[in-house]
């Protein structure tokens, strides 16, 4: 009786073993299904937008690009003449390795993500890439105890003190009106340029 009762509780846990190996076909286990989230608009009102920004935007932008030196007007057929950009594409899978990053880099520091802010910029026309062109970078914004007592949404840096710890500080407090850094200590940039520059459409007849 003894062997028989031996017998049985190994093939019982021979199965259950077994069973915790196969995938589980639970509702649980199911990843779920998401709702569309609040600033998702409709496609005609995204093409409306894109549109309208040309219609608007690109002429004023492309005649204050297209000036030489000596304040000629370059024509559209001459090689020199710039397209005004009308998007900037990113990589998704590196877009979710920088917002992984950011995170985890406030989380050290003890501070909560309340914005991602794009900001507007331009390449310089020494640029070995993209000169003079228009492009956007990213920065993580949080509530912060500022210099002057009060307190606001600002975009961030780390600040990664000589004790060990890190500190989130609004980025106007260890940047130089020149552009260089002030603060003391090692300032770790939160700052993130992945874009993609593309030309005016037609990019693709099947694009807007």
């Amino acid at each position: 009786m003894k062997k028989t009762t031996l017998v049985a509780a190994v093939l019982t846990a021979a199965f259950l073993m077994t069973s915790c190996d196969e995938p589980c076909d639970c509702e649980g286990d199911e990843a779920p299904i998401l709702g569309a989230p609040s600033n998702i608009i409709p496609l005609a009102t995204a093409d409306s937008l894109y549109k309208n920004y040309g219609n608007s935007r690109v002429d004023l932008i492309e005649l204050a690009e297209n000036i030489t030196e000596e304040g000629d007007t370059i024509p559209e057929e001459d090689v020199r003449y710039k397209k005004a950009t009308r998007y900037v594409s990113f990589s998704f899978s590196e877009m979710q390795k920088y917002m992984a990053y950011i995170k985890q880099q406030a989380d050290s520091a003890g501070v909560e993500i309340t914005d991602l802010r794009v900001y507007f910029g331009k390449n310089k026309k020494s640029a070995k890439k993209d000169a003079g062109k228009a492009t956007v970078f990213f920065n993580p914004a949080a509530l912060l105890d500022l210099p002057n007592g009060t307190k606001d949404t600002v975009s961030f840096a780390i600040l990664n003190l000589p004790d060990g710890t890190k500190k989130a500080v609004a980025v106007g407090t260890v940047l130089s009106s020149s552009g260089g850094m002030t603060a003391e200590g090692d300032t770790e940039s939160l700052s993130g340029d992945l874009g993609t520059l593309a030309p005016p459409p037609p990019a693709n007849e099947f694009d807007f």
